[in-house]
């Protein structure tokens, strides 16, 4: 799910799923909250969408 919420927010098609991976997955994987490890990631991808603009 949160996958497809990102496809219009990344220039590249594999953007997305490697950002998670790098941000979530691994963070959640050293003990983070995996909300708010979601919530930071979806945070930074809007912005850096938004710097796009």
């Amino acid at each position: 799910m949160c996958l497809a919420w990102a496809a219009d927010k990344c220039n590249y098609p594999n953007h997305a799923e490697s950002s998670y991976q790098n941000q979530v997955v691994d963070a959640v994987g050293l003990g983070a909250d995996e909300l708010t490890a979601i919530n930071a990631w979806m945070q930074q991808l809007q912005a850096t969408k938004a710097g796009a603009m």
